[in-house]
């Protein structure tokens, strides 16, 4: 078992942040030991992983409350949370495209910078299209 602290830890985000989604009831089975504190057993830490991945994507807390409680349903729900993750799929890798898209033009001005410095460029313009001789 492991405690809200640990479960931070492993995951990167504040315990703050779990306390938060644990009152939104998005880890369903978590249970409290005599001190009342939290402890996430080894599945609790898949619900967790899927949260915080669902949550990344830019999923609203009640629409990943709504895939949770698709899962506390079992097999019956299986078509709707494949196609709930199929749709976040789809988001996440549309979002993955974009930041490839503004990587590139920043790794490209990056590029235009250190050309202006090396050849002493003393017009240094925003666009990234001028070409440096």
């Amino acid at each position: 078992m492991y405690t809200i602290n640990d479960v931070a830890q492993i995951f990167s985000v504040s315990p703050y942040t779990l306390r938060f989604y644990a009152k939104k009831e998005l880890f369903p089975n978590i249970v409290r030991d005599k001190q009342n504190t939290r402890l996430f057993s080894d599945k609790d830490l898949e619900y967790v992983e899927m949260v915080l991945a669902l949550r990344h994507t830019g999923m609203s807390l009640p629409s990943i409350k709504n895939y949770i409680d698709l899962c506390a349903l079992g097999d019956q729900s299986i078509i709707e949370r494949l196609n709930i993750i199929q749709d976040e799929l789809n988001n996440a890798e549309k979002k993955v495209q974009e930041s490839i898209k503004q990587r590139d033009i920043l790794k490209d001005k990056l590029s235009y910078y250190q050309t202006a410095i090396k050849v002493g460029e003393t017009n240094v313009t925003w666009s990234a299209q001028h070409k440096l001789k």
